[in-house]
């Protein structure tokens, strides 16, 4: 059994006179948090701290506030490491997200900067999302994940997840804050797609689009050749004629395709802590454009060593919270194709952690 700290976000003041409460804040209480659980113990004086999170797409307003990633660095500062504060490309290349510069331009106009967070902002999978360390896993779909190389050399890293849900992973939680968020952009497409893409000769205007955006000059007499493509999917993009196919994989596959993924994070970083913030619980991830009414009221903050523990944790306490009137999800927790249980018993499987927890209330 592992334990889960928890602290609601809650601010229960009804009597004008008692207005001014700064213990209330939930700023406070992430500070309350931290230091009760003792997350931190992670990180030892002198150690280069990455802290993970998520800086959404242009049109995105419901993000971790930047005052919370402030204060998890604050708190890494007071443990004698030097944090950065990450996130890594997306899959693609044309979209700002695609790239270093567009995901930093993307950050700075979303409220997140050195001057907000106090840590410099630095992209883990480098300019394109090409920097990584290869390592091997034996799952069910992947034989090898590429790990973010800022992530693998890094002494620990603190992942500050904005609990929501997803349309492919059912939840993004830390499970998918680490086997997404901290792996270079071939392994996205590994678990995204189920094989490379393939050009329709019949829709193929030889406009040459493709050729032209093609990292790995894979592209030959308007056909993927396997062996150099890097698997960025900027050929689907670049494509306004929809004559390059590609195969997405939804349900559980994708689930468990992500916790294999988290496993080879794992083999190469194990110096994790986890806080994940249950609050503006979007029915939509991040990376969309724009962000829905939550599905549920705001529920609080969790902190936990162990990344199954919290994100089961997370999965019990959104279950339980009432939906809101108006939320685009009405009568159910989840989209229906997806499979949050899958991911998290696929996690166990690969031992990752636990599901067996205690939830432990800081007051």
């Amino acid at each position: 059994m592992k334990d889960v700290f928890y602290t609601s976000t809650r601010a229960e003041v009804t009597d004008p006179a008692k207005w001014y409460q700064p213990d209330l804040s939930a700023v406070r209480k992430l500070e309350k948090l931290i230091d009760e659980s003792g997350v931190l113990d992670v990180v030892s004086k002198g150690d280069v701290v990455a802290v993970k999170t998520h800086f959404g797409d242009r049109g995105t307003t419901r993000t971790l506030r930047s005052v919370f990633i402030r204060t998890v660095v604050e708190k890494v500062i007071e443990a004698g490491g030097r944090p950065f504060v990450t996130e890594t490309t997306g899959l693609g290349m044309l979209r700002p997200r695609c790239t270093a510069v567009g995901r930093i331009n993307i950050a700075e106009e979303n409220g997140y900067t050195h001057q907000t967070l106090k840590a410099p902002i630095i992209i883990a999978d480098g300019l394109l999302g090409f920097d990584y360390v290869e390592v091997p896993v034996e799952g069910k779909h992947l034989n090898s994940v590429k790990v973010a190389k800022a992530i693998a050399e890094c002494d620990a890293v603190i992942c500050c997840t904005h609990f929501k849900l997803h349309m492919q992973a059912g939840v993004g939680g830390s499970i998918k804050n680490v086997g997404v968020g901290c792996v270079a952009k071939p392994s996205k497409f590994d678990i995204h797609m189920s094989d490379y893409p393939q050009i329709d000769e019949e829709k193929c205007t030889k406009c040459d689009e493709c050729v032209k955006i093609c990292p790995g000059n894979a592209i030959e007499d308007y056909k993927i050749n396997k062996e150099k493509c890097v698997k960025c999917l900027g050929c689907s993009e670049a494509c306004d004629y929809g004559a390059v196919k590609t195969f997405w994989v939804f349900g559980r596959d994708v689930s468990e395709r992500i916790v294999e993924c988290t496993k080879g994070v794992f083999k190469v970083q194990k110096n994790f802590a986890y806080l994940n913030f249950l609050m503006d619980i979007t029915p939509h991830c991040d990376c969309h454009p724009y962000s829905d009414l939550p599905v549920v009221p705001d529920l609080g903050i969790m902190a936990s060593k162990d990344i199954l523990a919290i994100d089961r944790a997370s999965v019990d306490l959104y279950r339980q919270a009432e939906n809101l009137s108006g939320a685009l999800l009405k009568d159910k927790k989840f989209w229906d194709w997806t499979d949050v249980e899958g991911m998290l018993s696929y996690a166990e499987e690969l031992e990752l952690g636990t599901q067996n927890y205690r939830l432990i209330e800081i007051s």
